[in-house]
């Protein structure tokens, strides 16, 4: 609605020659602070007095004239050089049609035309489940994908894949000393390797399909790294399945070993050197990070000929500069909040935009049940994994739960009220609002042998209700918000608008009187604003993930 107006104002002023193209980013189209002033104001009148010389007052008399002609609106006010507008009854009609019209893309800009991004998220390393944490980051990462994807861009989502260090050999220790004792239980296990029943389900199926093959190597080391490689696919595996519990794919899985293999690390750094970036330093090489507001200059290849930890990310993230992406967002756990300047400061290097790289970072997750804090899992050792949390609560209330909180902000679940079957349980309130709707129209067409599921003509006209005008102004503003939370990578403004829209379903169901059996005409408009809420809701259902349950 907002967008809509400030695109009216622009328009009048291009067709009057009152339009300066320095104000257009200035103009404001928002709510008042009292209702009793309109719909929205615009502070435009402000921007244009230094160029016509003129005061608000009178400038902004001229404009509430134009504006006046337009049946959007039915009613504009000049105030104190604002202009309060009144939305027309008409205009709040479309948008319920619209929305009836949309289904459950109601708002969404089909055409994708407003560039290509890339958001990579999870990226766990390959060595055990999924944790809390994981599972944040995927619900976080996800929504923002559809959310941005929703606005009008082309989304591409990435899974880095950390098999290149010293996590990976260790995973293959510990395998190894799964498998070897299955035949000789003293067989040592490494002080720092990875525990948890899942390693000894790896060694099992190794023992199964590779005994004779992992005896008759030539060396361990042969055999760890065997290990190492069949842990590591067997347990991405595992990964997918547990994303897919919670309705997480992905277009592009990047192998950080594979950019070794491929030369890509090579290629990154030459890169730089050509853009006189790179120099040595007591026999290192060393990248200008400074130049871009790091604290200090980075090794990117070590003494002993060895590239850092940092050199397999420059490369990383040179090749998603290669792919010509618009901009890139990485969805990040909070401890990698200290590595992100000289990762920019690397990226900017390439020559790209200061806001070319984006990070959305994630904080932890505590869990409780029964008032006390749950830490221990029997599957993984030391944690609580994805897939067990889905399994005791069901993967609507992980999705809910997790992008409920601003990301950037601690996240305290408790499974006791994702469990509840009451209005304490904010997913449960949310899908009763839409089974509801469901509810209403199974008795539409058993009483009055009426389907509201079907197309059907109303007058719109008949919703004179505060509650009904109430959801529609909801209904304009919707696709706004979504942009404007989507603008400022905040996922968790989706779950507050969800409830909020909930909420107002609630309300208008214990006000109003929905199958009238002496107003045929009335009920008609009740049921299709009805069509338009549950449409509403599958939207924002489907920007989380979560299913549009129709009985409860």
């Amino acid at each position: 609605m907002k967008k809509e107006v400030r695109e009216k104002i622009v328009e009048i002023l291009k067709k009057e020659e009152l339009f300066y193209p320095e104000i257009e980013d200035k103009i404001k189209v928002e709510p008042p602070k009292e209702e009793s002033f309109g719909d929205l104001a615009t502070n435009v009148a402000f921007l244009l007095t230094k160029h016509l010389k003129q005061k608000p007052q009178d400038i902004a008399e001229k404009i509430k004239s134009l504006l006046e002609k337009d049946p959007t609106f039915s009613k504009v006010e000049v105030l104190n050089g604002f202009i309060n507008l009144f939305l027309s009854d008409s205009y709040y009609h479309s948008v319920v049609k619209k929305a009836v019209e949309e289904g459950d893309s109601f708002g969404e800009n089909k055409e994708k035309n407003r560039g290509k991004i890339n958001i990579e998220y999870v990226s766990a390393n390959p060595t055990g489940p999924l944790h809390l944490g994981h599972g944040r980051g995927a619900v976080v990462g996800n929504l923002l994908s559809n959310m941005y994807s929703y606005i009008g861009y082309k989304v591409e989502r990435e899974f880095y894949i950390n098999d290149a260090g010293n996590q990976i050999k260790k995973l293959g220790q510990s395998v190894y000393a799964r498998f070897r004792q299955i035949e000789e239980p003293d067989f040592p296990f490494p002080e720092d390797g990875y525990h948890g029943e899942y390693i000894k389900d790896i060694a099992k199926e190794i023992y199964h399909y590779e005994r004779e093959k992992i005896l008759s190597m030539l060396s361990e080391e042969d055999a760890v790294e065997f290990c190492a490689e069949y842990a590591k696919n067997y347990l991405l595996d595992k990964i997918k399945e547990d994303l897919k519990l919670i309705n997480v794919d992905f277009d592009i899985w990047t192998s950080e070993k594979s950019l070794y293999q491929h030369g890509k690390v090579d290629q990154a750094l030459k890169f730089l050197e050509e853009k006189g970036m790179i120099y040595e330093k007591d026999g290192a090489l060393w990248l200008k990070t400074s130049l871009y507001g790091d604290e200090k200059d980075r090794v990117i290849k070590k003494s002993d000929g060895s590239y850092t930890y940092f050199a397999a990310d420059i490369a990383y993230h040179y090749d998603k500069y290669e792919r010509g992406y618009d901009f890139i967002i990485n969805v990040w756990g909070a401890d990698h909040h200290g590595y992100f300047p000289r990762l920019k400061a690397a990226v900017m290097a390439f020559g790209v935009r200061e806001d070319w790289i984006n990070v959305v970072f994630i904080q932890l997750v505590k869990l409780f049940k029964n008032g006390e804090e749950v830490k221990m899992s029997k599957r993984s050792g030391d944690f609580i994994t994805l897939r067990e949390l889905v399994e005791e609560v069901g993967k609507d209330a992980v999705i809910y739960f997790f992008a409920s909180k601003d990301p950037n902000t601690h996240l305290n679940f408790d499974i006791d009220v994702a469990l509840a079957k009451s209005n304490e349980n904010p997913v449960y309130y949310v899908q009763y609002a839409h089974a509801r709707i469901s509810s209403v129209f199974r008795e539409a067409k058993e009483r009055f042998n009426f389907d509201p599921e079907k197309d059907f003509e109303a007058d719109l006209s008949l919703l004179t209700q505060e509650e009904e005008k109430s959801i529609m102004k909801f209904l304009s503003n919707l696709p706004q918000e979504i942009e404007e939370a989507t603008l400022k990578k905040e996922p968790h403004k989706i779950t507050s608008l969800t409830y909020e829209l909930a909420s107002k379903l609630h309300k208008y169901y214990y006000q109003h009187k929905f199958l009238i059996e002496t107003d045929e005409k009335l009920m008609k408009a009740r049921l299709y604003l009805l069509k338009a809420i549950r449409n509403a809701l599958r939207t924002l259902f489907k920007l989380m993930g979560i299913t549009p349950v129709e009985r409860m």
